[in-house]
């Protein structure tokens, strides 16, 4: 706290003398700084059925002094540059909250609750761990106490239709799972607890204009950054919808706990998750895409090349003419580590890497060529292999 406190008053003293220097030598100051890009996560309809996404691009807003009214008169010290000062002045001023200001920080507002999980034994001898009590016949009943599992809040509504039947449940084991893969098997850390904001819309064009962009009306889901909110247009059958708020819910957990992944890492993360089903106190991932889907984007060769190309496309550049392609590959490269020790090991490394520094995305490729056993060729190779053949097996959590 008081390393903090000194951070800002240090900012706060860089900055005044800042004004007061280009007061002095008539320099303009410059109106606003350009806000934080807004991370939009959408899924598009058209690519459902091979499960593809695509995303909103991220936009900057800039602002820039109308210098038509300002005549500006040259300074009389050229040698110094005001810009950097400023720059350095901003940078002290937050210094003291800037990695909080990237994570989305709802855990703080989840309170922690008692949560009792029920054991039985089936007609069949099978023995059950589930959060919900029994509905028929069952033996050696009992109900346990948990104290530990992360609170999940979730606030849904439905903006011009109902519902889908047992939302909230979903939402609530779908995040706990999530999280749990992330935290047991990735090594992601974090306060405990996420709140869900959740809003389902019917009208594709109403649905774009609470996204905040026209472009995604033929888009089934969305996950904005800024507003720390999942919106879902309808679809006619709850396993659709599930499937997308499973989508989502990824990204949120990456905001909250991780940053500014690199984009196509945080996209193969939610397209993996998305097949997440919870099964008593466990979950498993199955790899569901189809043989054809997958086939749209097979590799040849070795893959490096196209693994670089791959994560070098953040941000705007991962989205466009190619997007599906990209999200298939994507997917399948964090199904390729999620299968082995060494690969999980090597993409823990990436997320603690950016969970460091929230607001900059990380190079994941450096931190991959470094963790993965043989470096990026080696990764290139087995994905590429995934890619022309991938695993039927359910991997278990």
């Amino acid at each position: 706290m008081l390393t903090r406190t000194l951070l800002l008053v240090a900012g706060l003293v860089c900055l005044v003398a800042a004004v007061i220097y280009m007061v002095e030598m008539r320099s303009p100051l410059p109106l606003a700084v350009p806000s934080a890009p807004e991370l939009v996560s959408s899924k598009m309809a058209h690519a459902r059925p091979n499960q593809a996404e695509s995303h909103g691009q991220q936009t900057q807003a800039t602002t820039q002094s109308p210098s038509s009214l300002i005549t500006p008169v040259p300074p009389s010290k050229p040698d110094v540059d005001t810009s950097r000062l400023l720059a350095l002045a901003s940078q002290l001023l937050h210094a003291s909250y800037a990695d909080e200001a990237c994570l989305a920080g709802t855990a703080k507002a989840a309170k922690p609750e008692e949560t009792a999980i029920h054991r039985w034994t089936d007609a069949s001898g099978i023995i059950h761990f589930s959060d919900q009590a029994p509905t028929d016949s069952a033996r050696d009943y009992r109900r346990i106490e948990a104290h530990d599992v992360p609170p999940i809040l979730v606030r849904a509504r439905g903006y011009d239709v109902n519902l889908p039947g047992d939302l909230s449940r979903n939402a609530i084991s779908s995040a706990q799972a999530i999280e749990r893969v992330l935290r047991d098997s990735l090594g992601v850390s974090g306060d405990p607890g996420l709140v869900l904001d959740i809003e389902f819309i019917a009208s594709a064009q109403t649905y774009a204009q609470r996204a905040g962009n026209p472009a995604m009306a033929n888009s089934e889901g969305s996950y904005s950054s800024l507003g720390r909110t999942i919106r879902i247009r309808f679809q006619d059958d709850d396993e659709s919808n599930f499937l997308i708020l499973r989508h989502e819910i990824t990204h949120a957990l990456v905001h909250e706990r991780i940053g500014r992944l690199p984009t196509a890492l945080n996209e193969g993360l939610a397209s993996y998750f998305e097949h997440i089903k919870v099964t008593g106190m466990g979950a498993q991932v199955a790899i569901a895409e189809s043989p054809r889907s997958l086939a749209s984007a097979r590799i040849e060769g070795d893959g490096q090349d196209a693994l670089i190309e791959l994560l070098a496309r953040d941000g705007v550049g991962f989205y466009g003419p190619g997007q599906e392609q990209r999200y298939l590959r994507a997917f399948g490269l964090v199904s390729m580590l999620m299968q082995s020790q060494p690969g999980r090991a090597a993409l823990s490394a990436v997320l603690a890497a950016q969970r460091d520094t929230p607001c900059v995305s990380v190079k994941a490729e450096k931190i991959l060529q470094a963790h993965y056993p043989g470096g990026l060729v080696a990764m290139a190779t087995s994905w590429a292999a995934w890619m022309r053949d991938p695993p039927t097996t359910v991997q278990a959590y």
